[in-house]
C-alpha cells in the first residue's frame, strides 16, 4: 500500500509539472550529448576515452575520484608524495558519491568517468528542477519558474560570454563542480523560502542542516551563502521583521555550528607553514581594490524599477539579498584585504542567480499577460538554441584533440595490467589520463601545486623536465631567459618555470600575471637572480654525477611514457635501465628499473 501510494505521488507530481520533466530532461540530454556524439563521430578510432574538456579541471576531479575508489585518501591524488596529508580543498563530495559504491562492493568493477558522469547527467536534471521550484514558490506561475531554470543553466553563456553559441562546452557538463555545489545551494534555498513562510521547525532545521553541509562541500558554496544569510538577517532587522531574524539566526547559528569543524581546518591550513603556498596556488590575492560587476549592476537596475513598482512584494527581502549578497561576495576584500578567486563567486553564483531573480522581478513588473507569455517562451527557446549551437561548436572545437586522446588507450591497457600502485612520468599534456584510467600516480602534473607538497618537490620536477629537454639540459639559464621573453611560447615548460618564478617573486598570482603582461623591470631583474639559483640547484641536483637517475629513483618512478609528436626535444639516452614495453603511433611506453 505504502509502494502503491508513494507511486501515485510520483506520477501525479509527474503529471502536475510535465512540462518542467520534459524541458529539464531535454536541456540535460543536450548538456551532455557530446559524450553519446564522439564515439558515432570517431566510429573506429574510438577507443573510449571520453572525457568533456575543461582545461585539466575535469580530469582532476575524475582522478580525485578514481582515487577514492582505489582506497586512498585526497591529500594528494595525482603523485605519491603527500597522501597521508589534509586535502587542500577540505571537501567531502567524493566521499559521498563513491560511498554506495564502495557500500556494494563494486569498486573494482566501476569505471569513474562513467560513473561520473551518470552522476552528472541526474544531478543537472535535479538541478534544474529545484531552480523551478524555488521560482514557482515565489511567482506562483510555472512558465516564468520554467523559463528562469532553463535558461540559467542553458543561458547563462549569452549572459557571461555576452555571445550565442560562445564554443565552449556548457560548464554544468563539468565535474563535479557546479553541478553539486549548486544542488546544495538551491536545495537550501528552497528549504529557506519554506521556513520563512511557515512555523514549522522541521523546515528550519533541515535548512540549518544542509547550510551545515555546505562547509564539506565547496569553500564557494558556504562563503557566498554566509553572505548571503546575513545580508538577509540585516535587512530583516532594518525592516523590524523580528520573527524572520529569528529564523535566520537559527539557521545560521545551527549551520555553523555543523560546519566548524571544517571552518577550523581551514584556518588552521591557512595559517600553517604551507598556506603561503596553498595560497597562492589557489590565486589568493591581496588588496582592498573594489570589484564591478555588470550583470550585477544590471540587475540592480531592474531591481530599483521592481522596488518602485512591486514594494509591497513579499520576496523583496529574499530577491534584494540575493542580489546584495553577490556584490559582498565581490567586495569582502575592501575590508578584509583578501580574495580567493573571485570568478568562481561570478560564474557559479552571481550569474545563474542573476538571471534567477531578474526573470522573477520582470514577471512582476509587466502587466501585459499576453506580452509576457510570448517573452518567456522565446527565452526559453533561445536557451535551448544557445545550449545546442554551443555544445555542436564547441565538441568541433576540440575534436581533434579528442581523437589524439585515443591513441593512449594501448598504454592504458597495459599500464592497467599492473595492479601495484606504480609512478608514471609522462607526456604533460596527456598526463592526468593515466591518475583517470589507471590505478598509478604521476611523476609530476601542475595540478600538484594546489596540494600540500613541499616546494622542493615543485623544483625538483622542473629539474626533470629540464633535463629531459635536449635543448636546456644543458643550457638551463640561457633556456628560460629566451622562453620567458618570447610571447609565442606557450608550452608547459614556460608555466612550469612560472609556478616557480610566481611563488618566488613574493607577489599574489594575479600581481605577478599583471607584471608578466607589463613587462615589469624589477620583476625582470629579479629572474635573473631566481634563474641563476635554480641553475645552482639544476647543476647539483641532476648534472653532478647520476644525479638524473637519483632523482627519478627518489621519487619512485616505475614506467615513462614519451609522445614524440608532442615531445621531440625530449633525449632518454642517459636514463638508466628504460626498456620498451609497446608503443602506438609513435607513443612510447618504457619501464624503468633504476
Amino acid at each position: 500500500n505504502y509502494a502503491l501510494a508513494f507511486c501515485q505521488k510520483l506520477i501525479n507530481f509527474i503529471v502536475n509539472h510535465r512540462l518542467a520533466v520534459s524541458l529539464s530532461f531535454l536541456l540535460t540530454i543536450l548538456i551532455f550529448a557530446p559524450l553519446v556524439a564522439l564515439p558515432r563521430v570517431l566510429d573506429k578510432e574510438y577507443q573510449g576515452i571520453n572525457i568533456i574538456p575543461f582545461g585539466s579541471d575535469a580530469h582532476a576531479y575524475l582522478s580525485r575520484g578514481r582515487e577514492v575508489l582505489d582506497g586512498n585518501k585526497l591529500g594528494s591524488p595525482f603523485i605519491r608524495e603527500g597522501k597521508n596529508e589534509a586535502d587542500s580543498l577540505v571537501s567531502y563530495s567524493e566521499y559521498v558519491l563513491l560511498t554506495p559504491v564502495k557500500l556494494l562492493g563494486l569498486t573494482q568493477t566501476t569505471d569513474i568517468v562513467t560513473l561520473y558522469y551518470i552522476y552528472g547527467f541526474a544531478g543537472v536534471f535535479f538541478l534544474i528542477l529545484l531552480i523551478y521550484f524555488l521560482v514557482l514558490q515565489l511567482s506562483g506561475n510555472k512558465l516564468v519558474s520554467i523559463a528562469a531554470a532553463v535558461f540559467a543553466i542553458g543561458g547563462y553563456s549569452i549572459v557571461y560570454h555576452k555571445a550565442l553559441f560562445y564554443s565552449d562546452f556548457n560548464v554544468y557538463a563539468r565535474m563535479i563542480y557546479p553541478y553539486v555545489s549548486s544542488l546544495v545551494l538551491f536545495s537550501y534555498f528552497n528549504l529557506l523560502v519554506k521556513s520563512l513562510k511557515s512555523d514549522k521547525l522541521n523546515y528550519k532545521i533541515f535548512t540549518a542542516v544542509i547550510f551545515g553541509l555546505m562547509f564539506y562541500v565547496y569553500f564557494y558554496t558556504w562563503t557566498f551563502t554566509l553572505a548571503f544569510n546575513a545580508t538577509l538577517l540585516l535587512i530583516f532587522l532594518v525592516k523590524k521583521d523580528l520573527l524572520s531574524a529569528k529564523k535566520m539566526i537559527f539557521i545560521s547559528a545551527v549551520g555553523l555550528a555543523l560546519g566548524s569543524y571544517n571552518i577550523a581546518r581551514l584556518f588552521l591550513r591557512l595559517g600553517s607553514e604551507m598556506g603561503a603556498q596553498l595560497a597562492y596556488y589557489n590565486w589568493l590575492s591581496y588588496g582592498h581594490g573594489p570589484i564591478f560587476s555588470k550583470i550585477g549592476f544590471l540587475t540592480l537596475i531592474i531591481f530599483a524599477v521592481f522596488w518602485y513598482r512591486q514594494r509591497n512584494d513579499k520576496n523583496l527581502p529574499l530577491i534584494a539579498a540575493i542580489i546584495l549578497s553577490g556584490w559582498v561576495s565581490l567586495n569582502q576584500q575592501i575590508i578584509t584585504g583578501r580574495m580567493l578567486e573571485y570568478g568562481h563567486y561570478y560564474f557559479y553564483f552571481i550569474v545563474p542567480l542573476s538571471i534567477i531573480v531578474s526573470f522573477y522581478m520582470v514577471w512582476q513588473i509587466l502587466k501585459n499577460e499576453k506580452f509576457k507569455k510570448y517573452l518567456f517562451i522565446f527565452l526559453i527557446a533561445v536557451a535551448f538554441i544557445n545550449t545546442a549551437g554551443g555544445q555542436y561548436r564547441s565538441f568541433y572545437s576540440v575534436l581533434k584533440a579528442e581523437k589524439y586522446q585515443q591513441n593512449f588507450r594501448p598504454l592504458i591497457d597495459f599500464l592497467n595490467r599492473d595492479k601495484a600502485p606504480a609512478v608514471i612520468l609522462s607526456t604533460r599534456d596527456i598526463s592526468l589520463l593515466f591518475t583517470v584510467y589507471t590505478p598509478h600516480d604521476l611523476f609530476w602534473s601542475n595540478t600538484a601545486t594546489l596540494t600540500n607538497i613541499p616546494f622542493q618537490r615543485i623544483k625538483d620536477a622542473f629539474f626533470v623536465y629540464a633535463y629531459l629537454n635536449k635543448d636546456s639540459r644543458n643550457n638551463f639559464s640561457r633556456y628560460i631567459i629566451q622562453i620567458m621573453a618570447d610571447d609565442n611560447n606557450n608550452t608547459y615548460f614556460k608555466s612550469d618555470y612560472r609556478d616557480i618564478e610566481g611563488f618566488l617573486s613574493g607577489d599574489d598570482y594575479y600581481a605577478y600575471i599583471k607584471k608578466i603582461a607589463t613587462r615589469d623591470q624589477i620583476l625582470n631583474q629579479k629572474r635573473l637572480e631566481i634563474v641563476d639559483q635554480l641553475n645552482k640547484e639544476y647543476s647539483a641536483a641532476v648534472l653532478t654525477g647520476d644525479g638524473i637517475n637519483q632523482l627519478l629513483k627518489k621519487y619512485g618512478v616505475n614506467y615513462l611514457v614519451w609522445d614524440k609528436n608532442i615531445n621531440p626535444e625530449w633525449d632518454l639516452s642517459d636514463i638508466r635501465g628504460l626498456k620498451q614495453l609497446t608503443s602506438y603511433n609513435n607513443i612510447y611506453l618504457y619501464s624503468l628499473n633504476q
